[in-house]
């Protein structure tokens, strides 16, 4: 028995019908996180400290089904990873424009003084680039866009600093700070207080005309993610537009 022209119509219908039913029950399924999936996502170093662990929380606190695997990479391998579909989506602290990518928000951050925690003296607010740099020096090598404003601030003053010791682990550098060896330096949320940490104490670089770090979230435009990765981006964006108003500023969103 054949289906006649218009019996051939509905029984088409029905299966892209119930195609489209399957489909957006599996995605109301993630956004309730009901399902297992997992996020990839590729982060700068500089980002890994203090920003990256705050979202993270957040998000596996409403979704602990997701997992979520992090990359840490040098800003331009974080671009390549979104753009290769290494990673969902990408936190960069690379100047702009990002060719292949899109910026779907982004956020000042500013250049913080780290020194050696001491609770028996009183520790300053805020430190001028002078005093930072007549002290020993441990700061991140070439491959970190903090070592830019780095150099700028030297500039600014008319030094040429000798740091102790350069490296490419932000980690080292703050355990190193934290031995009494010397000031580093790390990129904090324009507008945050500065909490103490064990060890460690945080002072602002009394320098107005430093330009800010920014950190900008980018994805491929051209790429298709799923739900949970959506979701994943939300909560990412929403606490980048949190340290905007915090600054007094509108987050950016979407450019190229």
């Amino acid at each position: 028995m054949r289906l006649t022209s218009a019996g051939e119509l509905l029984v088409n219908g029905y299966r892209e019908w119930n195609k489209d039913l399957s489909r957006i029950k599996s995605e109301i399924e993630e956004l309730k996180g009901l399902r297992r999936g997992e996020v990839k996502i590729a982060s700068s170093q500089e980002a890994v400290p203090d920003f990256l662990p705050a979202v993270i929380a957040r998000f596996t606190k409403d979704h602990p089904r997701i997992r979520n695997a992090i990359a840490v990479e040098d800003s331009d391998r974080v671009r390549q990873l979104v753009r290769d579909g290494g990673a969902d989506f990408g936190l960069t602290f690379s100047p702009l424009p990002l060719p292949g990518v899109v910026v779907t928000r982004s956020a000042d951050f500013h250049l913080i003084a780290m020194l050696p925690g001491n609770s028996h003296l009183e520790q300053p607010d805020s430190i001028s680039i002078d005093e930072f740099f007549k002290k020993p020096t441990i700061v991140p090598d070439t491959s970190s866009h903090l070592r830019d404003i780095v150099d700028i601030a030297a500039a600014r003053i008319d030094i040429r600093f000798q740091p102790i010791l350069t490296t490419n682990s932000l980690s080292l550098m703050r355990s190193m700070v934290r031995e009494g060896c010397g000031f580093g330096v790390t990129a904090m949320p324009a507008g945050r207080p500065l909490a103490p940490e064990v060890g460690l104490h945080y002072a602002r670089i009394a320098d107005n005309d430093l330009p800010p770090m920014v950190l900008s979230l980018i994805v491929d435009p051209k790429r298709s993610l799923s739900m949970t990765s959506i979701i994943a981006r939300r909560y990412f964006e929403k606490y980048l537009d949190e340290i905007s108003l915090q600054n007094g500023k509108t987050s950016t969103n979407a450019f190229e």
